[in-house]
């Protein structure tokens, strides 16, 4: 079943609401700058995605605070879409999983407490929230289609910038810094995206998948990383689509600076991609285009789909997305998932 995205907002280190990101992340325009987050491996402060608030605190109370401006900027949106009445449109929220480092063990509470005051109105009939990181928009996009309700809001959002945080991925050596490569950047940003059932003008998910890579986070010596997990999610997605890896054009995947992220994706790709019967490539540059979010907003673990469909979704209205869009991305726990998405002008 075809489900539509017909609008979107964010909140990220790189723009105040959704064009200004996007636009950062066209141009490839970085929001990165040094923090107050010690990295004790290299004796200095690490460079980090941080939001534009005028009062910024670290910790899990921020995290609503995160949310709540782009749920405003999608209710702003809803009359040009013919929804009258926001009151109707429950909100999903997909925050950090349960394992996440220095994760406050309430922050489901306080995000469904929170919200409601920060808005100055009850969140809708319907609404909830799920901690599954970096694959939750697919599950949230299941749960949408089980509300049987004509749209949602579905919001991604997370915040890595503490240094209890940087302190775990500086002693697993995931950190990029001046001494390692193969690491990521810490950062901050909530998403969101008006979905509704059906084909529709807009960004249409016409494929889902799943998968489980043994490996988790960088493998070790016994399971080494073989891109099995992502493999088996984008060809689930695919035939979901009813399309083959050559009608993808743009791949949009959690490529945060880690090497083994990277290796997956090339493994998967390869093991997909094919020449058409035609012998020759159906993809306007004649390669696989990649963009990235994260090299203009950082990692941003729950967000980081959401933040990709937004710019897929700009991209497809503005008339720049050169045609099928494939975004995958994977948990630290082995789960992998991955989207099919085309642009309809209706």
């Amino acid at each position: 079943m075809t489900v539509t995205i017909r609008g979107y907002g964010m909140w990220t280190a790189a723009g105040h609401d959704g064009p200004s990101t996007v636009a950062a992340m066209r141009a490839g325009v970085s929001g990165a700058e040094r923090a107050n987050l010690w990295d004790y491996s290299v004796g200095e402060n690490l460079s980090a995605f941080r939001v534009a608030a005028h009062q910024w605190w670290e910790g899990s109370s921020f995290v609503p605070y995160l949310i709540a401006p782009v749920i405003g900027e999608c209710w702003d949106r809803l009359p040009e879409l013919g929804i009258d009445n926001s009151a109707d449109v429950p909100i999903l929220i997909n925050i950090a999983p349960k394992d996440r480092p220095a994760r406050n063990k309430t922050l489901e509470r306080i995000v469904i407490n929170t919200l409601p005051i920060l808005t100055e109105r009850p969140l809708p009939p319907g609404s909830t929230v799920v901690s599954a990181g970096r694959v939750g928009l697919p599950y949230l996009l299941a749960k949408t289609q089980a509300l049987r309700q004509p749209s949602a809001i579905l919001v991604g959002a997370e915040s890595f910038l503490q240094q209890s945080i940087a302190d775990h991925y500086a002693e697993q050596q995931r950190l990029f810094n001046r001494l390692n490569s193969s690491g990521f950047t810490l950062g901050e940003a909530a998403a969101a995206l008006i979905v509704s059932s059906g084909a529709h003008p807009g960004l249409q998910i016409t494929g889902m998948g799943h998968g489980n890579d043994s490996s988790v986070a960088g493998g070790n010596k016994d399971t080494p990383v073989d891109g099995s997990g992502l493999t088996d999610a984008m060809r689930m997605a695919l035939a979901d689509a009813d399309i083959q890896f050559y009608d993808i054009t743009v791949s949009m995947a959690d490529l945060n600076g880690e090497h083994f992220k990277f290796k997956e994706h090339a493994v998967a790709t390869m093991r997909l991609d094919r020449l058409p019967p035609e012998k020759r490539s159906r993809r306007p540059r004649e390669h696989l285009e990649h963009w990235n979010v994260i090299e203009t907003i950082g990692e941003t673990g729950a967000a980081h789909m959401f933040a990709a469909c937004g710019w897929a979704y700009q991209a497809g209205r503005s008339g720049y997305l050169p045609g099928r869009v494939m975004l995958s991305a994977g948990e630290d726990d082995g789960q992998r998932v991955a989207l099919v998405a085309e642009w309809s002008d209706g």
